[in-house]
């Protein structure tokens, strides 16, 4: 397990970013924290990474459910499970990188937890889990 701690919006996307060098494109990530700590600005990083252009706004699919985006090298799709226990999102694993925020169980290949420390700063842990 790697940690980090960010305390910007901007380290939080670099540190995003610089996961998605890390991917060969199928990886499953399962994000977790608590609302507001930077899950989906860690995803707007990991789009960065992977190449998806600027034209494109990296948004919470709360309500959408999931969000896909084009990358240089295939798709990234951004899951929300905020309201929804249920969906099956299993769907898109092989598609692309999918990033699942509130994502857990054996489907996972790299875990990101992010916790609050404090007004701006969060510590964030990630496991590869293979």
């Amino acid at each position: 397990m790697e940690e980090f701690r960010v305390e910007s919006p901007e380290e939080m996307e670099a540190l995003g970013a610089s996961l998605a060098r890390r991917l060969t494109g199928k990886e499953v990530i399962c994000l977790r924290g608590d609302l507001g700590s930077g899950k989906t600005t860690f995803v707007r990083g990991l789009a960065r990474g992977l190449g998806v252009k600027r034209e494109y706004q990296i948004r919470s699919p709360t309500f959408t459910l999931a969000n896909e985006y084009p990358t240089a090298s295939g798709k990234l799709i951004h899951v929300d499970l905020y309201r929804v226990r249920d969906f099956d999102w299993s769907e898109f694993v092989g598609e692309g990188v999918v990033a699942v925020e509130w994502g857990e169980g054996e489907l996972c290949d790299v875990e990101v937890e992010i916790e609050i420390c404090g007004e701006s700063g969060r510590r964030v842990r990630i496991r590869f889990r293979r």
